[in-house]
């Protein structure tokens, strides 16, 4: 292995024994001798941690345990590891195609101005056979917009999709340069269902997230998945985390896309149509109003992430259809 590596492919793993050595030789093969591949077990207790020391005989990986803190710790501490000039993150359930690193670093190198750049995916199974192709926001909608068009979505621009729903699926969906988190303290906020999609967002505040129009990650849909959980109350917190995301962006994103010349008011009457509510607007416009129009959200939007907020638990009775 190099002293400074190329690609540095940051793998958090919690209880994926059966998918993630198919993970990590993924990346091992696409990256060569020029990446190092650094892995959080996130205090898996199924037999991960067996398979990952059984795979420390190959140089270019280190291993890292921690009790379980959620994905959010795991992939800061990743970050905190990383030496490489350019960073993936895989997932452990997910694998990289055949010539993803070099895409995605080129097209990185090519347009300086690139926060994040994206790939197409490829939806597989547990079996690892393929379900279909998500090319990004023009296909695969998570949830149905509940207002007609027109969306932001419609714009074909990334970042202004990213507003109605989190295209890029996955943190394995992710390739960024180093000095993007050293350089802007750039972390992962503790959120259980959205970290992916908030850190997007926030990246996209500066630079521009690329699309490379190529399936380039095997995104592995099974019954373990995080955002599979679908009892009232997972469900109740997916939707609030979701709704706090888009709130702490929205405004200043649309800002930030006028200034790339769209037209302010067509933008803010999208946002109107295409932010996800859940039937729940209500709570939408409460938040975007905590939030503010500032640069950066005030410490008492972001305290709404500790469980026992007064507002949170309110907001998750109303989601979950409890009264309050």
């Amino acid at each position: 292995m190099t002293p400074t590596p190329r690609y540095s492919v940051l793998i958090p793993a919690y209880n994926h024994a059966e998918f993630v050595e198919e993970a990590v030789t993924s990346a091992l093969e696409d990256g060569g001798q020029q990446v190092e591949v650094i892995i959080v077990d996130d205090g898996s207790n199924d037999d991960t941690p067996a398979v990952l020391q059984s795979l420390e005989t190959d140089d270019r990986i280190r291993v890292h345990t921690q009790e379980n803190q959620g994905a959010h710790a795991a992939l800061n501490r990743l970050l905190s590891l990383a030496r490489g000039e350019f960073v993936f993150i895989l997932n452990s359930d997910d694998t990289f195609e055949s010539g993803r690193l070099e895409r995605l670093a080129t097209a990185l190198e090519e347009h300086p101005g690139t926060a994040v750049a994206c790939s197409t995916l490829r939806i597989i199974d547990d079996q690892g056979r393929q379900i279909g192709i998500k090319n990004a926001w023009r296909d695969l909608e998570p949830w149905p917009v509940p207002h007609p068009q027109p969306h932001l979505a419609d714009l074909d621009d990334p970042t202004l999709a990213l507003l109605q729903s989190n295209w890029a699926a996955t943190t394995s969906n992710m390739a960024f340069r180093r000095y993007l988190v050293t350089k802007n303290n750039l972390q992962f906020n503790p959120l259980r269902y959205t970290h992916d999609w908030d850190f997007l967002l926030a990246a996209s505040a500066i630079g521009e997230i690329a699309l490379v129009e190529e399936p380039l990650v095997r995104y592995r849909v099974h019954g373990a998945n995080t955002i599979r959980e679908n009892d009232e109350q997972a469900q109740a917190v997916m939707h609030f985390e979701i709704l706090w995301t888009v709130a702490r962006h929205a405004a200043h994103t649309l800002a930030r896309a006028s200034t790339r010349g769209f037209d302010p008011a067509d933008l803010r009457e999208r946002m109107l149509r295409s932010l996800p509510s859940f039937g729940h607007e209500d709570l939408l416009f409460q938040l975007l109003t905590l939030r503010g129009t500032g640069d950066s959200p005030p410490a008492s939007y972001d305290a709404l992430l500790h469980p026992e907020h007064p507002l949170r638990r309110a907001a998750l009775a109303a989601l979950a259809g409890e009264k309050t």
